[in-house]
């Protein structure tokens, strides 16, 4: 599954599948003022590094920031910031090869380790 996936609200469009793949391309809503947004084009595993360069998510991992993907305004870690908005705005999944999928890709891993079919597609 490949595309272009933009979202109005809180991340969740009854058009769009329920999950979506960390290689797709997304559209950033993160807020820049002025009610704009980013709209910069980003795959999903360059999130952290697009959150980084372009927004100065930047720090220890302990610092605290806003979320401010479609204004959020929910206050996390850094370290949390990118889990949090692959989870609940971007909404993207990790699969294993046994079918199961997971939201976060360390949930995966922890499966993983036990999983017979892990790494199979």
């Amino acid at each position: 599954m490949s595309g272009f996936h933009h979202w109005p609200g809180n991340g969740a469009s009854n058009s769009e599948p329920d999950h979506h793949a960390v290689g797709e391309m997304f559209q950033c809503m993160w807020d820049v003022g002025h009610g704009l947004h980013c709209n910069a084009l980003i795959r999903g595993h360059k999130l952290s590094a697009h959150l980084r360069e372009a927004h100065g998510i930047r720090g220890s991992d302990k610092d605290r920031f806003w979320c401010l993907w479609n204004s959020c305004n929910r206050e996390f870690n850094k370290e949390s910031l990118s889990r949090h908005v692959e989870e609940v705005h971007m909404v993207i999944s990790y699969g294993c090869g046994c079918g199961k999928t997971y939201s976060r890709r360390d949930t995966l891993n922890r499966h993983a380790r036990t999983c017979p079919y892990a790494g199979q597609h």
